[in-house]
């Protein structure tokens, strides 16, 4: 029997609080990449990850479990940026080409507040920082150079992937 699996990848929670919600508005609980020993009975199997450092964190467990998913898959990509930033596409087709497989992809924005940031990504924020103040009329760095907390998680934005979700069983009823 099939099931809908919701697995995720998080680094600073906004992508894990998308994840808890997605699996309550299907009835699945959420459950971490690294714990999903294999997705053989998901159908579908939505993954959820956020782009870290300019990649899409836990890219190789992503893969695998979207290779092992028996239905259909959907990767949910979480951001700082804009849904429509052209980069989050390219990262995410780049993931898509390397599983081998159709996969449905949907972009939400997250969350930032510096003050949660580790020590390391502090010290590339600063960088990133002293880069942006070249260009402050740049959309980033109107959005990073004050280093105020930003806040776009908006769960309502999950309804498109919950439609993707419960589209096939619609028709079966």
């Amino acid at each position: 029997m099939t099931r809908p699996v919701v697995a995720f990848t998080s680094r600073y929670g906004s992508t894990r609080r998308y994840a808890t919600a997605l699996g309550s508005r299907l009835g699945t609980p959420a459950v971490e990449l690294a714990d999903l020993a294999t997705a053989s009975d998901a159908d579908p199997l939505i993954v959820l990850a956020p782009v870290y450092a300019t990649r899409i964190l836990g890219r190789r467990r992503i893969i695998r479990a979207i290779r092992s998913a028996p239905g259909r898959a959907a990767l949910v990509v979480v951001a700082l940026s804009p849904a429509d930033d052209p980069g989050r596409g390219n990262l995410a087709a780049r993931l898509i080409n390397a599983s081998g497989r159709a996969v449905t992809t949907f972009h939400l924005r997250g969350d930032f507040d510096p003050a949660r940031l580790t020590r390391l990504d502090r010290t590339l924020m600063a960088a990133l920082r002293r880069q942006l103040r070249r260009t402050p009329d740049t959309p980033a760095a109107r959005m990073l150079l004050p280093g105020e907390p930003l806040h776009f998680v908006d769960e309502t934005s999950l309804d498109p992937v919950v439609a993707w979700a419960h589209r096939d069983t619609m028709v079966e009823e």
